[in-house]
């Protein structure tokens, strides 16, 4: 094992500069190959991201990666049960109709929820589509206004509708907070203007500058960006000729909600779908821009009154809103943290069981009692959300093929409310991670020199990587590039075994070939891994040489004349017994002169304690011929009583 060690050493110090330079050129690749997206290696990377959370997220076997169920968020799901049972309830079909249902359906359960206590009511959706029949729309309007209900809403962008002018955004106060805000003696009573199923109007143009600019007032919300920063555009649509090819990108603009909501929503955010390629919700930006004013998403709008915050900011790496700062990515976006499936996370009441709470608390009103259900949404934030397949809100998550489309929402709320984002790791850590694991996997290669290791070791990279940035990421929430480092690290291991075997092997083996006839293997590793081979013209050192024979050898030799093979079986044991003793000590042996034994402490390979060395040898060498003597008396065979003589001066060593 030590002598293992010494040769790793010897390897190591002789083949640094080469390391350095494979690691150097092996890390160049993987950042030329990650920057250039060559054969999609930034694919590779989010399924390495998606694997990473996945199998260290709220898992038993790794508490570092566990997260508690959120205790201050519920979710009112329109699931598979609130179709069907709205279809087959008769009363409730009759008031709400078929999806997408009348408004008056979202007045009811947004009048209870207020009731119950909720915080803020944040719906996943957009309302922009009049009904055909506005009583619902005029019920909804009415009911958010007079009661107050802090409603925040999504809104959408498409192209072709009219921009919105330009505004000086303020984040409105919420609807409770407005004058306008007044209690209702009849919550139920909805009046319903005289020509409110009249044809529509043609809106004259100062009336469609005015209906845009109070549109453009609540949306907008104050977002100022610092260190260069700039927003992102609005998404645009990319448009298509009847062949199917690309002809443009045409722009998108807010699109206007029902005009009994304008005035009537705390507050409004975008609902934009923020996926990757591949379809999953990975990360978000916080604001964007149409050119002319400034809008967040449906998290911050919820976010910012929440927090009591007047603005956004942003700038590199960091996210301001009121009090509270957040780190991110220096371009302004961040990895949402999800922190585990949504059933993992929020607890989740179906949309009919709310429904049925309604009436239930109406008749327990009625007796001066509080319903059960009323608990589950005190002092609390609850997401209204579509669950079913129905809803065509089914999105991706890095946790879930298949999971609603609010899981984002949910995220990307709770990062701003306590939990933070998940920021990717600078890319000089990233170029320095790839440098060292380069460095490891090229040293593996040229140090051990072991054909196991050349072949499991690319194999047993990945799965290494797999747990040190899947781990690295639920610990600190830092996401380490993955895919470029194990990549060079590859590259590093085929270079480093490609330079082994064309050069660096035959050099070992031809110098091995000339110096094995009459040294000791270690030794000549030693020797040629330390760069210690003896020079032709010779080389004056100060050694040691030991020298032992057998006494009486010439006489008891006598005994073997008509045996030689006896002699030689003899001698093989002597020699068997004393060589790897010396040799343990470091001696190189010369050579072999009958019974004598010729050995070299300190040269060819230098060692300091020369003569310390050959004492222990001399002495190790006594000990070991003991018992072998022993051996030979029992046998009936002669003695081989050894003698020992050292010398330590300075001697001319070459290789001759």
């Amino acid at each position: 094992m030590r002598h293992a060690l010494s040769l790793m050493a010897l390897r190591l110090r002789r083949s640094w500069r080469v390391m350095l330079l494979i690691a150097s050129v092996a890390t160049s690749i993987g950042w030329a190959w990650w920057h250039f997206d060559v054969l999609g290696i930034t694919g590779d990377e989010l399924n390495s991201y998606d694997s990473g959370l996945e199998k260290f997220t709220n898992k038993s076997w790794f508490p570092a990666g566990r997260s508690k169920r959120s205790d201050d968020i519920v979710i009112v799901a329109i699931d598979d049960k609130t179709f069907i049972d709205i279809k087959t309830f008769a009363p409730w079909r009759t008031r709400y109709g078929s999806w997408p249902y009348d408004r008056v359906l979202w007045a009811d359960v947004f009048e209870y929820l207020k009731a119950a206590g909720a915080k803020e009511i944040i719906f996943d959706a957009t309302l922009d589509e009049p009904k055909s029949d506005i009583t619902g729309d005029l019920a909804l309007g009415q009911t958010l206004t007079e009661q107050g209900i802090p409603l925040y809403l999504g809104f959408n962008v498409i192209p072709k509708v009219d921009p919105l002018p330009k505004v000086e955004p303020v984040n409105l106060p919420p609807i409770a907070a407005r004058p306008a805000a007044v209690e209702a003696d009849d919550a139920g009573a909805t009046e319903v203007p005289d020509d409110a199923f009249d044809e529509p109007k043609v809106e004259d143009a100062a009336a469609k500058t005015a209906r845009l600019a109070k549109v453009a007032q609540v949306y907008a919300f104050p977002v100022e960006t610092r260190g260069g920063l700039e927003l992102p555009t609005l998404p645009g649509v990319t448009q298509t000729n009847e062949h199917g090819v690309e002809t443009g990108t045409l722009p998108t603009f807010p699109v206007p909600p029902i005009e009994q909501l304008v005035d009537a929503v705390s507050g409004w955010g975008l609902v934009l779908l923020e996926a990757d390629d591949d379809g999953k919700m990975r990360r978000t930006s916080f604001a964007y821009t149409d050119g002319v004013n400034t809008y967040v998403t449906l998290p911050v709008a919820a976010a910012a009154d929440a927090l009591k915050a007047d603005k956004l900011i942003i700038e590199p790496g960091k996210l301001t809103l009121g009090e509270k700062q957040w780190t991110i990515d220096p371009d302004g976006t961040a990895w949402l943290d999800y922190g585990g499936t949504l059933s993992q996370r929020y607890a989740s009441i179906s949309l009919v069981d709310v429904l049925r709470a309604r009436a239930a608390s109406v008749e327990a009103k009625k007796k001066g009692e509080t319903s059960a259900i009323d608990a589950k949404f005190a002092g609390k934030y609850v997401f209204v959300a579509g669950f079913a397949l129905g809803t065509s809100d089914v999105k991706a998550t890095p946790l879930e093929h298949s999971a609603p489309g609010v899981a984002k929402q949910l995220a990307a709320f709770e990062g701003l409310m306590r939990r933070g984002f998940i920021t990717t790791a600078p890319m000089w850590v990233v170029l320095l991670f790839t440098f060292i694991v380069c460095l490891f996997s090229t040293s593996l290669v040229l140090v051990i020199r072991n054909v196991f290791v050349d072949i499991g070791w690319p194999v047993l990279l990945y799965t290494s990587f797999f747990f040190l940035t899947g781990s690295v990421l639920a610990l600190t929430h830092v996401h380490l590039l993955s895919a470029m480092p194990g990549f060079a690290a590859t590259i590093a291991s085929v270079i480093s075994t490609v330079w082994e075997r064309l050069f660096a092997d035959k050099q070992r083996d031809l110098m091995k070939t000339q110096f094995a006839a009459y040294m000791e293997s270690d030794l000549v590793d030693r020797m040629v891994e330390g760069h210690e081979l003896p020079r032709l013209e010779g080389e004056s050192m100060e050694i040691t040489a030991f020298f032992s024979d057998i006494k009486g050898f010439s006489t008891f030799s006598e005994k073997f004349r008509d045996d030689p093979r006896g002699l030689m079986r003899l001698l093989n044991r002597y020699l068997s017994t004393v060589t790897p003793v010396l040799t343990a000590q470091g001696a190189c042996i010369d050579k072999y002169i009958g019974d004598a034994v010729v050995a070299l402490f300190g040269a060819p390979v230098r060692h300091d304690d020369h003569a310390l060395r050959a004492c222990r040898g001399a002495l190790a060498v006594q000990v070991a011929l003991a018992g072998l003597r022993a051996e030979l008396k029992a046998e009936g065979l002669p003695d081989v009583y050894t003698r020992i003589g050292l010398n330590t001066d300075t001697m001319l060593v070459g290789n001759i």
